[in-house]
Formats: structure tokens, C-alpha cells, sequence
């Protein structure tokens, strides 16, 4: 096997046949239609295969296109959408193509796509869901029903259990959080969307951070004109929330523009109930210490931009400016926790009370430039960059009161913290792609990052706010990255093979000026991948592939600083942070094209995460970003799409794994956390009329218990329903949701080793109702162009 995948690697592929095919789109009165949407899809299942937009006189070319049987989609705003059954054996003039103004459809022709597609790649995964029953859903939804993806209601997403996930946007990078993110997906509508693609090996091209990518494609914009749409939404969970949005797109000849902006506003409630036990020197319970937590947030304003305006300066040079936004001028929120404590008998020893006022403001503004430049029919080159800016402050108000059974308080302590962190981020970047002779890609990338932190701490001592010099601190740190890949792919006969390498230069300092303590590290990460594909038979393929990552922690995890939630309880990250080295192997199998198996492997070397440990002496828990020993997961995967009646289709997915991480104790020793973990889900989508335009969803997942660090997770369960309907001639959609209808994402998180015990169970108001309207207007054929953001961004 070794020889033959080196054969593979070194043979000098022979070059497959690819031909032209070209064209005139007109009117029924022979006049050309310009800018008339022209597309290639596949005779065996009507899938697109190639796409083109016709110029101003009509004229069209498609090329690359293999020998076999096609149909050519050809239409217009205002005109007919016209299908026409080709088979390709050289390259082909096919003449004129007319169009009339009533709809007609060419005899023997079927558009057989009526259900989301998932499709095998060399180094990818395509989830399909362009025309399907999906496309009434929003983005956020139907990336939550892609296979090997787990959203959470907070805007997490994971896959394989990995949280270091890269959210692209047809392959651009989306500078937002996870709730930015999961807002701005939810009022993009589905029929933008084509199709989700799950990398977990992602090729050279990609930044070696993180170990998967997950890219949502749209469909490229390609008519011109004016569209519009407006959406909004009424939430009610423990509390209402509200948001609002319009998007707008022109594209002209040359100059294209685009604007979205969303106002949001609501309020959050996390609830949970802790316990922390201190055990004697024999083992035995000394004492148990239990808080009932309530943490409420009010968020007044949430502003969401993005702009962009790109102009065609000729039909071989593009140029594009854009910013993306986020504020939160008023975030605050008011937390109560009750701790009662008792002793080994189990009676009340004492009790106190904390009092958290909270205010918790964030913005961030990015601005990018891009030129591209094509060389050739099939090579161009990018130049991109970005800077961002970035600040969040933190103040708290945290006052606690001390009493005993049954007596009044004999005790007050108050403290305030104020933390303002600032970061500033440049990257640029070129890349050069040729697909001539196979799939050539090479680029160059240079990063930068200067970030600012600052913690002021003050105890009040008499009523007066008395500067704590202990835990007043200042914090700086600098990064630079230099990166360049190469990657080769091609197709011959039975066989996919791809293979590249990416190299990565770090160097970095953080000096904690308060401690004098420095920080430098520099570093040269090599990051090989490589994949290949076999088909046998129409039936089967057989696909392997390996890929080796680096996750770099967040820079706020990087910061030494203790940000207390009580007297009893604060989180530090660690400034002497290593970056985590991944390797990930994957031995895929597809039955008839639409049941897939995923034998997979992964092993992190230093991964980073949070632990918990209690320190006996202060009687305090802490909560600490750090390096562990190790972690590795192997497991099998399932997937599948399934018509069973024409109004039932469902997406079933399951998957059995174990995962094991090794992190040393407090007290020296290394432990190991590991178990075995389950998962399946399946999403039932219902037509309820002939039309098509009334549609139901019943969707249920479930997540066995897991581990990660020192924790132990239980098992959640979610069940959801909903119901979307077209109106106003399909311009519009009115539409309920209502998630986790029995509260099953309720979790408790336990640390349990050696003389280490506390638990936490949390619900984060998951239970919902959502009741939303959509309408568009304008020309509902254009599509978005999409933002990128940089690596350095998305670790914020």
C-alpha cells in the first residue's frame, strides 16, 4: 500500500479529454437576451456541473466539460427557463438558444432533484440541498441538519466533538462570533444557500488553524439588477427577544454593491446549581458548598452590519472593498448566587450571598480589500487584505454577604473590577490557481496581531474603592505569522488523488508587565495532507485521507488575569499557552452514492482547554485555560438522505466513537478521561399541500454522554417542530419554530478524581418559540459575494 500510494503521488498524470461548449442566447425575435443564466447539469440526476452568465451580446462558453450526457439550462429574468438534452463528444457550437416570455420545457426532459444530496469528494464532503425541501429553511437551520454537524443554541458548532471549527462562506473566512454568526445565518434564507461542505482534512489552501472547516456555498450572483429582503422575528423563551433585518444587493454591469444590517434585542438567562465537596485526609466529605446560580443579561442593542462594493474593471480584473461590524453598546446583566455550606454531618454550617452588576459593552469593526486578477480562461490570481479592530470591556460590581443559620449578616465584602481588552489585527495574502492540467493552488500569507489588555481591581474598604495591587494587571501580547502552501490535484480514470503542504512560521511574545513575566516563542510547523479516492463501480467508492493541523488559543485565553465571579470563584488563562498539533485520518466508504460510512482517527498533541481544580487552602475553584497532556478520538460515522413517500423525505445520521483525554492533577499524578459516546439524529421534512408551499419539520438528536479535560458530560436530547408557509405569491413566508420543546438540553458537568469534586447542573434557556416573517423583493436570482476573515480574526 505504501509503494502504491507513492506511485500515485509521483505518477505523471495523463490528461483527461475536456471540451468547449458555446453558444447564443436569444428572444423569440432573434434578438440577444444579455447576461441570460446558463448552466451544464448532469442527465443522471440533474445536479449542476458547470455554470456560466452570457455577455451583453448573448454569447456564452462552457468549458472543461467531459464527454457524457448533459442538460443545458438556459434563462432570464422575465423569460423562459428552457432545458435541452446534449450529449458531449468534442466540443460543441450549439447555435441559438431562444427564449420566450411564457414558460416552456423541451419534451423528454426531467429536473429530478427533489431531495438534499449528500456527495463524497476527494477531500470534502457536499451536502446538497439547492431546490430541495430544504431550501424553505434558513441557513442556520440547515447547517444544523448537515451531516456531522452539531449546533448548540448559543451558536457553537462542532464537529467530531472539536469546537476548533473555521466557518467559511464560499471559502471566505465570516469575522463574527458564534451568536453574530448564528444571527446572520438565520436571515439568510435557504434558497441562497446550494450547499454545505464538511471538510475535516482540510487542503493547503485553508490556514492550518483549527481542525475542520465548515464552507457554506451560495449561489453566485449572476443576474443583474436590484434585490431586497426584509425579516423579522419574535422569540420567546424565559424572556422576549426581537430582531430585525434587511439585506439589499445591486449589481450593474461593473459596479456590484451590497448592505445588510440587523437590529437585535433581548434578554438571556443561564441558570444552574453548583457543588464543590472538600474531602479530609482519609477520603471522607469534610464539607459540601452549593450555589444556586441565575445569571440574566440584558442585551438593549445588537447592531450587525456589512458592506461591500466591487467593481469589474475589465473581464480580467475585479476589484472589491468591503467592512463588517458588530456593537453591543448595552450589555448588562444582574447575577444572584445563594451559596449555603455544610459540614460532614451534613447540617448547615453558614451561607452567603453574591451579588454580580454586570455591564459588558463589545464592538468590532473589519475592513478588507480585494483584487483579482485572471491570467487565463482556468488561472488567476487573488490578493487579499484585512484589518480589524477590536475592543470588550468587563466591568462587575460583586458584593457578598456572610451570615449564619438563622442569624442576620455579620459580614460584607465588595469588590470591582474593570477590563478593557483591545486587539488589532493585519493579515495579506495571494493565491494563484491553475486547473489547466488538474487543480494547481499556491499562495503566500503574512499576519499580525497587537493586543492590549488592562484589569484594574479595587477592594472597598470603609466605603472607599482601595486599588488591590495584587490583582491589578496589565497584559501585552504580539504575534506575527508567515505562511505559504502548494497543493496538486487530479482525476484519471477510477481514481481522485490530491496532495499538498502548507508551512507556517510563528512568532510571538506575551509580557505580563505587572509580573515582569515573558513570553517569546518562534516556531516553523510543516502541515502535509493528502487524499485519494477510488470508484470501483457506480456503486461503491473507497476514499482515505490524512491531514495534520494547528489550533492556536484565543488571545483573551492567553491573558494571565483572575476575573472573579465570587470570592470563592474565578477563571485565568495561561500566558505560557502551547499551540495544539493535530493529525486526522479518515478511511471513508459510499454505498450507492447515498450511504456514507467515516472510519476516523485524531490525535491532539497539547490540546488547550478549560479545567477546573479546587484549591484547598483558599477554599476557591478555579477555573484554568491551560495545555493538557493529550487527546485522541477514533470512531465510525453514518449518513443518509431518504425519500420514502413524495411528501417524506429524512436525514438520518448517527455515529459511535470513544474519546480519551490524559491531563495532570493537581496533586502531580496523571489522569485519564475517557468514554465511549453515542449520537444519532434524524430530520423529518413534510410537504403538507400539493403545492409544496406549506412545509412541517420534526427533528430530534441525541448526544450521548462525553468528556473533554477534567469534565464529565451527561446526555442531552432536543426535540424540535416547525412549520413554514409561502404567502404573497412565494415572495413571502411566515413561519414558527418551537426548539427543545421538553428542555432535554438541560446538562450537568461533573469533575471527579482524585480529592477533586464539583458538578454544575445548567440549563441555558434552549426552550423557545420562534415566529418570524421573510419577504423579498427585486430580482430573487442575485446572489451575495461574501466576506472573508482572516485566521487572526476569528481567534477573538
Amino acid at each position: 500500500m505504501k509503494q502504491l500510494v507513492i506511485f500515485l503521488l509521483l505518477l505523471p498524470f495523463g490528461s483527461m479529454a475536456q471540451h468547449r461548449l458555446s453558444g447564443t442566447v436569444k428572444d423569440a425575435e432573434g434578438r440577444a437576451v444579455p447576461f441570460a443564466d446558463m448552466a451544464l447539469l448532469k442527465a443522471q440526476d440533474s445536479s449542476a456541473y458547470r455554470t456560466a452568465l452570457a455577455d451583453e451580446l448573448g454569447r456564452f462558453e462552457i468549458g472543461a466539460v467531459e464527454k457524457g450526457n448533459y442538460i443545458v439550462k438556459a434563462g432570464s429574468v422575465g423569460m423562459s427557463t428552457i432545458y435541452k438534452n446534449i450529449e458531449v463528444t468534442g466540443d460543441m457550437e450549439l447555435g441559438d438558444i431562444l427564449l420566450a416570455r411564457a414558460a416552456e420545457m423541451l419534451e423528454g426532459v426531467e429536473i429530478v432533484s427533489k431531495r438534499p444530496v449528500v456527495k463524497r469528494l476527494v477531500d470534502r464532503m457536499e451536502f446538497t440541498v439547492e431546490n430541495s425541501s430544504l431550501a424553505s429553511n434558513n441557513a442556520w437551520e440547515i447547517v444544523s441538519k448537515t451531516p456531522g454537524v452539531t449546533t448548540s443554541g448559543g451558536g457553537g458548532i462542532t464537529i467530531r466533538g472539536s469546537q476548533s471549527i473555521l466557518v467559511t462562506i464560499n471559502d471566505k473566512k465570516v469575522y463574527m462570533s458564534g451568536d453574530e454568526l448564528k444571527q446572520y445565518l438565520e436571515n439568510t434564507s435557504g434558497e441562497d444557500v446550494k450547499s454545505v461542505e464538511v471538510i475535516t482534512n482540510p487542503p493547503a489552501k485553508y490556514d492550518a488553524q483549527g481542525s475542520a472547516v465548515l464552507n457554506i456555498k451560495l449561489k453566485k450572483a449572476i443576474s443583474p439588477g436590484y434585490k431586497g429582503s426584509i425579516n423579522t422575528a419574535y422569540v420567546q423563551s424565559m424572556y422576549p427577544k426581537a430582531i430585525t433585518s434587511t439585506g439589499h444587493i445591486y449589481k450593474g454591469k461593473k459596479l456590484s454593491l451590497m448592505g445588510r444590517y440587523s437590529f437585535g434585542m433581548g434578554e438571556y438567562v443561564d441558570e444552574s446549581t453548583d457543588i464543590v465537596r472538600y474531602y479530609d485526609e482519609n477520603g471522607n466529605k469534610a464539607s459540601e458548598w452549593k450555589s444556586l446560580l441565575r445569571r440574566k443579561s440584558k442585551s438593549l442593542e445588537q447592531h450587525s452590519y456589512r458592506l461591500e462594493a466591487s467593481y469589474e474593471l475589465d473581464s480580467l480584473n475585479l476589484f472589491s472593498i468591503g467592512t463588517t461590524g458588530f456593537q453591543a453598546p448595552e450589555q448588562h446583566g444582574k447575577y444572584a448566587a445563594p451559596t449555603s455550606i455544610t459540614g460532614a454531618d451534613g447540617q448547615l454550617d453558614s451561607l452567603y450571598v453574591t451579588m454580580n452588576n454586570r455591564k459588558n459593552p463589545a464592538r468590532n469593526a473589519a475592513y478588507n480589500f480585494l483584487y483579482e486578477r485572471k491570467l487565463s480562461e482556468k488561472s488567476k490570481l487573488v490578493f487579499n487584505s484585512d484589518f480589524t479592530n477590536y475592543l470588550s470591556k468587563d466591568n462587575q460590581d460583586i458584593n457578598t454577604t456572610f451570615s449564619l443559620p438563622d442569624s442576620a449578616p455579620y459580614r460584607d465584602v465588595r469588590f470591582v473590577s474593570k477590563s478593557r481588552q483591545g486587539i488589532k489585527l493585519f493579515s495579506a495574502q495571494a493565491d494563484y490557481s491553475n486547473e489547466t492540467n488538474g487543480a494547481l493552488e499556491a499562495g503566500i500569507k503574512y499576519g499580525n496581531v497587537s493586543a492590549n489588555s488592562n484589569l484594574d481591581y479595587r477592594d472597598a474598604i470603609g466605603g472607599v474603592l482601595v486599588p488591590n495591587e495584587g490583582r491589578t494587571s496589565k497584559f501585552l501580547y504580539d504575534e506575527w505569522i508567515y505562511a505559504g502552501y502548494v497543493s496538486y490535484g487530479r482525476e484519471f480514470g477510477k481514481w481522485s488523488v490530491k496532495a499538498g503542504l502548507r508551512g507556517e512560521y510563528t512568532s510571538l511574545e506575551g509580557n505580563s508587565v505587572t509580573t515582569s513575566e515573558v513570553n517569546d516563542q518562534n516556531y516553523f510547523k510543516l502541515f502535509p495532507t493528502f487524499y485519494t479516492m477510488y470508484k470501483p463501480s457506480e456503486n461503491h467508492e473507497i476514499g482515505f485521507s490524512y491531514g495534520k493541523r494547528i489550533s492556536r488559543p484565543r488571545y483573551s485565553m492567553l491573558n494571565p488575569f483572575r476575573v472573579y465571579n465570587n470570592n470563592y470563584s474565578y477563571f485565568t488563562g495561561d500566558p505560557k499557552l502551547l499551540p495544539t498539533i493535530t493529525h486526522n485520518l479518515n478511511l471513508l466508504y459510499t454505498l450507492k452514492g447515498k450511504y456514507n460510512f467515516d472510519l476516523f482517527y485524531r490525535l491532539e498533541k497539547d490540546p488547550s482547554m478549560e479545567i477546573s481544580y479546587q484549591d484547598y487552602e483558599t477554599n476557591t475553584v478555579v477555573y484554568h485555560f491551560t495545555n493538557i497532556d493529550k487527546d485522541y478520538a477514533f470512531g465510525l460515522e453514518f449518513n443518509t438522505n431518504l425519500a420514502f413517500t413524495g411528501w417524506w423525505d429524512a436525514g438520518i445520521q448517527s455515529g459511535l466513537s470513544y474519546v480519551e483525554d490524559r491531563f495532570q492533577g493537581v496533586d502531580g499524578k496523571l489522569y485519564k478521561n475517557g468514554k465511549p459516546t453515542y449520537n444519532a439524529s434524524i430530520n423529518n421534512r413534510f410537504a403538507l399541500n400539493k403545492k409544496k408551499d406549506f412545509n412541517g419539520e420534526i427533528n430530534f438528536y441525541y448526544n450521548s454522554s462525553s468528556v473533554q479535560g477534567t469534565f464529565v458530560f451527561t446526555s442531552t436530547t432536543n426535540l424540535s417542530l416547525a412549520l413554514r408557509k409561502k404567502i404573497l405569491k412565494g415572495n413571502g413566508e411566515v413561519y414558527g419554530i418551537f426548539s427543545d420543546i421538553y428542555r432535554g438540553e438541560k446538562i450537568t458537568i461533573t469533575t471527579n478524581y482524585g480529592n477533586q469534586y464539583n458538578s454544575s447542573d445548567s440549563y441555558g434557556d434552549t426552550q423557545n418559540f420562534r415566529l418570524g416573517f421573510r419577504y423579498s423583493f427585486g430580482n430573487q436570482k442575485l446572489k451575495e459575494r461574501n466576506k472573508e476573515q482572516t485566521e487572526e480574526q476569528r481567534r477573538i
